[in-house]
């Protein structure tokens, strides 16, 4: 409890009470800050300091690529140990790339990157969230269009496998891509009208993310009111059921999946799991096949 500015401690062994002054809870204060900083501040992680990096242009990992396209050379020959601590976090990086390939609707998209100096590997360092509603929305629009584009084909092209022969060096990005005039991407013309509820930002690479509607960049919680998601159920119609029995889904209900591998069961039609916890009551041992 708190009397006249000075905080009274917890009754001692002997009866005695200890009293601070404000001055000594200040610095008792600051030290436990400086302990905190030093445990979880952002130089140091999991018992490693690490230095602050800071952020840096584009060119220098595509000068990093560019130097590295000749991997004969030997000049690598040091790194080779490195290169092939890197072989197995290939897939991870593969699955980085996919996740934050741009969208039809999106024209291009900048993303962050994590890359080795030694031109081992490179990820990319961004992970991709959406708000549900606003993403079936997009992707039904797209449903309409791309029946149309498979029709007129004007971005389609027929590629030659492979692309690539095993002798062919790698395509500098400066040279053949960098330039390279972009394609329009794939919108649905909106009527202003209609769809003025989402008409400003409904094909941004991050909708709504500066606006009251969403709580930070995260889209942990947003909260769309009813003239917007109408807006958004009549654009992803084509992609939403009719069935409103949710007995329907239930080979797609995650839940019912936990409950029956927690029981031991399965579901009719559904998969069979491996038993949480097996018999291991000797006991019982004369009973089983």
């Amino acid at each position: 409890m708190e009397v006249n500015s000075l905080y009274i401690q917890p009754d001692n062994v002997d009866g005695s009470v200890n009293v601070k002054t404000p001055a000594e809870l200040a610095a008792k204060a600051k030290a436990w800050k400086k302990l905190g900083n030093q445990k979880y501040g952002e130089k140091r992680k999991f018992g490693a300091t690490e230095t602050q990096k800071d952020k840096l242009p584009a060119d220098i990992v595509r000068k990093i690529i560019k130097d590295h396209g000749d991997m004969s050379s030997g000049k690598f020959k040091n790194d080779k140990r490195v290169y092939l601590g890197a072989l197995k976090y290939i897939p991870h990086a593969v699955f980085k790339l996919l996740e934050n390939m741009p969208m039809p609707w999106e024209q291009v998209r900048y993303v962050k990157t994590l890359y080795h100096i030694t031109g081992a590997i490179t990820f990319v360092n961004e992970t991709p969230r959406v708000i549900e509603p606003v993403f079936i929305a997009q992707w039904g629009t797209m449903w309409i269009m791309m029946r149309r584009e498979k029709r007129d084909r004007p971005h389609f092209k027929r590629m030659r496998f492979p692309p690539f022969d095993d002798e062919e060096p790698p395509l500098d990005y400066i040279d053949n891509v960098l330039n390279v005039p972009l394609g329009e991407p794939i919108q649905m013309e909106l009527d202003e009208g209609e769809d003025n509820q989402v008409f400003d930002w409904f094909y941004d690479h991050k909708p709504l993310v500066y606006s009251n509607l969403v709580k930070g960049e995260s889209y942990r919680q947003w909260n769309l009111n009813i003239p917007i998601m109408s807006n958004l159920f009549r654009l992803g119609n084509q992609l939403l059921s009719d069935l409103m029995d949710r007995n329907y889904f239930y080979l797609f209900d995650l839940k019912s999946f936990y409950t029956a591998k927690a029981l031991n069961m399965a579901i009719p039609g559904g998969p069979k799991f491996e038993p949480l916890y097996r018999d291991i009551y000797e006991e019982d041992e004369d009973w089983n096949e």
